[in-house]
């Protein structure tokens, strides 16, 4: 299936990935595009993806800025914003919930692809992965990605490499392998046994709780889990992740805090849009950064 987008949204996009291109920086396309390019499958989006390393974050919202885009930095530790005609692309330089960041193996893995007509490098198929993985709530769950991605390159994968990426949290990895080996049986080897064997056994050993955190849940859905963090008084995990990347743990409870408020208005499904009541309230508490626009 090839991308369809309108011709508007199409330009917009193409524009971003020149001004990029132009101005030197590195990234690599990502989201639907990028899963395109693995499976053959296309979802509409109103996105482009595209991953830097944190320390090219800054100058890649620059040339979009350059070119003609609004741009902020919506929060510090992952996600940046440019907007032009109505249209939206995400510079993206880590996780959302702290635990992954992009680094220099999406770029020694990633592959030559070409996008909007424009040549371009594809994010890794297992880096997707991983950072998708951790995209497990009610309102947006990648795990249908996860499965076609492995369906279409899982027969290529350095598995031993990717469960080493994944580090203390391989047992989320194995989850998607055994949900793999059961969406697709015919393909089941795609995830293979010798891999899956391999981690069980590790089930029931400390390696399960190597990471020291007693609760995981808010790494997977910031709401679904915030009656864990505000009723039983489970520690937050994303604190303690922060912290051991280096981020700014409050951060953190200002995300929880806003979370919060939108859970309990009802405004869980938030569309994919600047809302400028937020970006004030986000900028009140310092974790709106606007660099142009």
């Amino acid at each position: 299936m090839e991308p369809t987008l309108e011709r508007e949204t199409a330009a917009v996009f193409r524009k971003a990935l020149r001004a990029l291109i132009d101005a030197g920086v590195p990234f690599v396309v990502a989201g639907a595009f990028a899963v395109n390019h693995y499976t053959g499958i296309w979802r509409n989006t109103k996105d482009l993806d595209l991953f830097v390393e944190p320390r090219h974050a800054g100058v890649a919202l620059h040339a979009l800025a350059a070119a003609g885009f609004n741009t902020h930095v919506q929060e510090k530790h992952w996600l940046g914003k440019a907007f032009l005609h109505g249209q939206i692309v995400d510079v993206i330089w880590g996780g959302g919930n702290w635990a992954t960041m992009v680094d220099e193996h999406w770029f020694a893995h990633a592959e030559p692809g070409r996008t909007l007509g424009v040549d371009v490098v594809m994010a890794p198929a297992e880096d997707l992965i991983l950072s998708k993985a951790y995209v497990a709530g009610r309102e947006r769950y990648d795990g249908a990605d996860i499965m076609h991605l492995i369906r279409a390159r899982g027969d290529r994968f350095d598995w031993k490499e990717l469960v080493a990426r994944f580090g203390d949290h391989w047992a989320l990895l194995l989850h998607y392998m055994i949900l793999f080996r059961f969406v697709y049986p015919r393909h089941r080897e795609h995830a293979p046994i010798k891999v899956v064997r391999r981690l069980t056994r590790k089930l029931g050993t400390d390696t399960e709780v190597a990471d020291g955190l007693p609760f995981r849940g808010l790494l997977l859905d910031r709401y679904a889990y915030l009656h864990d963090l505000r009723y039983e008084g489970l520690a937050d995990p994303g604190i303690a992740i922060a912290e051991r990347g280096g981020h700014d743990p409050i951060a953190v409870r200002r995300r929880r805090v806003l979370d919060a408020r939108a859970f309990d208005a009802g405004k869980v499904y938030r569309p994919n849009v600047v809302d400028e009541e937020e970006l004030e309230e986000l900028a009140e508490l310092d974790i709106v950064e606007t660099f142009c626009g």
